[in-house]
């Protein structure tokens, strides 16, 4: 389907204005559009609209994007309807990714286009470069964005009035935005079943939305293993060779069956016209080959090479690393096996696309070759990871180090430097694991583990650094595994436990909040701090679902003290990085305020410096978006992290956290005594208010106060309590304040 009908399209009488400034006027443009879009069928709903609109006082352009929400890593906007001034209509070439455009999750209105959006400044230069957008949302999910370009500024009220003649409409724009997004995959799931040859449908990023029954017997997997997976782990190398050559039609690849045998069929991917001419998804149509006719050095390549780079794949490289190994305990030689990672080649990929990533990738590659020798194994395991094996580096470890420890380091320099795309310049990193071999005790089973753990031992190294493989690093890369599986456990069988620490008024001891602390306690151990296990749990799925529970868990305790008269100014709940990332964030908490029945000025969330690293503006956009509802903001632990004040200024923070290592050494620590002097001054100027961590003399709470902090926390005043304990705090509290004269 067409989704624009221009023919179709009832014009409204072009002398018909109306000029949007007073209530007056919003009634008479609410009748004015509910009379030209009563009758309007969805094919040309958003059309109309849009002309609709052009005609209020003051739109140089009106545009309306779909956000396609099948893409599971970017979500990309899809324009579906657009008119400018002079009655036209026009389209955008391709589709923008949604972090490409100035837009939020909330009615925002821009006065410049920053830009770091220029993809969309280039599209909309013609008609102004003051924006204002509304999105859309259904289910808690962002369905779709209506957006105006102004020449020249338009008035408050106006902007004002506008917002609330489109939410007025809003039932029916976001019915016509689910039709939209429904009947696109509907016409192809209806198209895949009707094929009795494999058909996958993928989305713009080749992850797996729909695939047919046909499909699911050719491969062997079943279409929940399938679905929402990226096509090249059935399919590799099909993606990247259509990247590569979009006009290619037809592919002949080898293909492995679950269950070990390996067979051929054709393959074709097709582009999918689905709106406005542009591709939405992408078709593969796979095709049994009637008989074996690839020559044996395209079953080679096709079997142990990595389609994208060339380099040899996983399979190949196991059973090198295999024969390298028993070799070299046959003949008393020494070898090594470096593990390559780059740094933020994340960063790149999701920025620029996958075509630019897998051209990185290769040129990683090319790099590669100019530095191993013939008689070394260069391969690709997959993604941005690649790996080295060295043979015969000498008859001792003692000579063996320095030459692996020599290439790495090369490695590092030359894959560090410069790429030079499309007159920019791109850079990334790398970060090496190194381990030698054989060892006592050593298997080649072990190689790429041992590898890969010290890999990530670079890594937090603060990567662009190279490690060699030791026993410690084993140990406790176990006993993270060890921690990771308990603290599965302890999820699902509710051992973890919140505590509160209360937070005092410096000048008058006044209960002023408490910070809900999260602990685990293990059937028969002692208790366990967050430093033994959050930062495992940060980097796993984990701590979405451990911060998920202590944000409901602090706010059910919260409301439950209410209701029993105990009347606490405030409630602190620590968000970590990668939970606030999460697109569903806002939209949980809402669900937590309304599930819990908490009044969101009593909620407080502290985040830290560390999500100022990446995605300035989500995080932005997400605090404002939150501080709608009523909650407040905490920066945590100021100071000890990025600090970034060009950030600073423009988060929406209302108090910011003095780390506690600068006041643990008051008053013995002039340069600690001076940081904390200039972080409580700078916060005054910036009308933040300050909160003392860690406070436990009388000396530091002196010396606080006078320099103006407002609230502290710490052992001078009560270590972190259990729930009970802290009723029991509050209510010791409110009677000895009944009792002061």
């Amino acid at each position: 389907m067409l989704w624009l009908n221009h023919e179709s399209i009832a014009m409204v009488n072009d002398n018909q204005r109306v000029s949007l400034s007073s209530d007056l006027d919003l009634y008479q443009a609410k009748t004015y559009l509910a009379d030209g879009l009563a009758n309007q069928v969805s094919d040309c709903f958003f059309p109309q609209l849009c002309q609709l609109l052009i005609k209020l006082q003051g739109f140089d352009c009106i545009s309306v994007f779909g956000v396609e929400n099948y893409q599971i890593q970017q979500k990309y906007l899809r324009n579906v309807g657009y008119a400018c001034a002079n009655g036209q209509f026009l389209q955008f070439s391709e589709p923008l990714a949604l972090s490409e455009v100035p837009f939020a999750l909330h009615p925002t209105f821009v006065q410049q286009i920053p830009t770091s959006y220029s993809s969309f400044a280039q599209l909309v230069e013609p008609y102004g470069n003051c924006v204002w957008s509304m999105p859309f949302f259904a289910g808690g999910q962002l369905i779709g964005y209506i957006s105006c370009q102004f020449s020249q500024l338009p008035s408050l009220i106006a902007v004002d009035l506008f917002e609330q003649l489109l939410a007025h409409f809003s039932a029916r724009i976001i019915y016509e935005f689910e039709s939209y997004n429904k009947h696109l995959l509907s016409n192809l799931a209806e198209l895949a079943f009707q094929y009795r040859e494999g058909i996958v449908i993928t989305d713009m990023q080749f992850n797996i939305v729909q695939v047919n029954e046909a499909f699911c017997r050719m491969s062997g997997y079943s279409q929940e293993q399938l679905l929402a997976q990226c096509l090249d782990k059935f399919l590799p190398g099909l993606q990247a060779a259509y990247i590569r050559n979009p006009t290619q039609a037809i592919t002949e690849s080898i293909r492995q069956h679950p269950n070990g045998h390996t067979y051929i069929q054709y393959e074709e991917v097709i582009a999918i016209d689905c709106a406005l001419n542009h591709n939405a998804y992408y078709l593969i149509h796979c095709q049994s080959a009637p008989n074996n006719q690839t020559s044996d050095d395209e079953v080679y390549q096709l079997a142990y090479c990595d389609e994208l780079t060339g380099l040899v794949n996983r399979r190949k490289l196991l059973a090198d690393v295999e024969q390298a190994f028993h070799s070299a305990r046959c003949h008393d030689r020494i070898g090594a096996l470096l593990f390559i990672d780059l740094d933020h080649f994340k960063n790149i990929n999701d920025s620029l696309g996958h075509s630019v990533g897998d051209w990185i990738l290769q040129q990683v590659a090319n790099r590669l070759r100019l530095i191993v020798r013939d008689s070394d194994i260069l391969a690709r395991l997959g993604g941005d990871e690649f790996v080295v094996l060295l043979n015969d580096l000498g008859t001792s470890p003692v000579s063996a180090e320095p030459q692996a420890a020599l290439i790495g380091k090369r490695i590092i320099e030359d894959i560090s430097k410069p790429y030079f795309y499309h007159q920019q310049l791109l850079h990334l990193g790398a970060s090496v694991g190194v381990s030698l071999f054989p060892g006592r005790n050593q298997s080649s089973d072990d190689l790429l583990r041992q590898a890969d753990t010290a890999m990530y031992r670079a890594k937090s190294a603060g990567r662009k650094a190279l490690r060699f493989f030791e026993k410690g690093m084993q140990r406790e890369a176990d006993q993270r595994l060890q921690i990771y599986n308990l603290l599965r456990e302890a999820i699902s069988e509710n051992q973890l436990c919140l505590y509160y620490q209360p937070q005092h008024l410096l000048k008058t001891g006044e209960l002023m909040g408490a910070e809900a602390l999260v602990r685990w306690q293990r059937p028969g151990k002692i208790l366990i701090g967050p430093q033994s296990f959050i930062h495992i749990a940060e980097e796993s799925e984990l701590i979405w679902e451990i911060g998920c529970w202590v944000l409901e868990q602090a706010c059910t305790t919260f409301v439950n003290w209410q209701q029993e008269g105990l009347k606490l100014p405030e409630i602190s709940v620590n968000i970590s990085a990668r939970q606030f990332a999460q697109d569903e964030f806002v939209d949980f908490v809402t669900q937590v305020l309304d599930k819990t029945g908490m009044d969101a000025g009593y909620l407080n969330l502290e985040i830290t410096e560390s999500m100022l690293v990446s995605h300035v503006e989500t995080t932005i956009s997400k605090m404002h978006e939150l501080k709608k509802l009523g909650i407040r903001f905490s920066l945590d632990d100021f100071g000890a992290g990025y600090s970034s004040l060009a950030y600073l200024k423009r988060l929406p923070v209302d108090e910011l956290k003095v780390d506690r290592s600068f006041v643990r050494d008051i008053p013995h620590d002039r340069r600690n005594m001076a940081i904390v002097e200039t972080i409580i001054a700078m916060a005054q100027h910036l009308g933040f208010g300050v909160t003392a961590e860690g406070v436990e003399t009388h000396q530091q709470r002196d010396f606080l106060t006078h320099r103006g902090c407002l609230f502290y926390q710490g052992f001078l005043a009560s270590k972190p309590l259990s729930a009970d304990a802290m009723r029991h705090y509050m209510q010791a509290h409110l009677q000895r304040k009944l009792l002061r004269p």
